[in-house]
């Protein structure tokens, strides 16, 4: 006798093989909601630094200085108002250690808050590093600011 169709164990075997497969895959490729945050707030933070870098607030023959060039305040840092993706969601919730409400660079990279409608003179820059601490779903992710140089690890 010779076979020429699959049994129905057969078919139940294979649909349940691609269950289990579909069921797995679909866990593993979850959206990451921390560590998107987590680049996309480092991402601005090196935009605003390298606009800092690039702009001297000191130069007061240009006229009119601009003091929100290399400035950004902590509200704006999980906004997507600015950046090419609009539709961004942030999910992660963000906390500054020591809590400042606006960070400025300088054009050596150093770390100010924006006491001083962010001219970035010597009484507002930081004396420590700066910690940005984002949490989503009981886990955490830090972003560390030297003062001294801005660098962010």
């Amino acid at each position: 006798m010779i076979k020429k169709a699959y049994t129905l164990v057969e078919l139940i075997f294979v649909i349940v093989i691609i269950g289990i497969l579909s069921g797995v895959g679909f866990y593993s490729f979850k959206p990451h909601y921390l560590q998107n945050d987590y680049d996309f707030v480092k991402l601005k933070l090196n935009t605003v630094r390298y606009e800092g870098l690039n702009y001297d607030k000191r130069i007061s023959s240009l006229g009119n200085v601009d003091y929100s060039i290399g400035c950004i305040a902590k509200d704006d840092l999980l906004s997507a108002d600015g950046t090419i993706d609009k539709q961004y969601k942030a999910h992660a919730k963000l906390t500054l250690n020591p809590n400042e409400d606006t960070l400025c660079f300088d054009t050596m990279g150093r770390l100010y808050n924006g006491t001083d409608n962010n001219k970035s003179t010597l009484h507002s820059r930081l004396q420590q590093n700066l910690i940005i601490q984002l949490q989503y779903n009981n886990e955490e992710n830090n972003i560390t600011i030297d003062y001294l140089s801005g660098y962010l690890r």
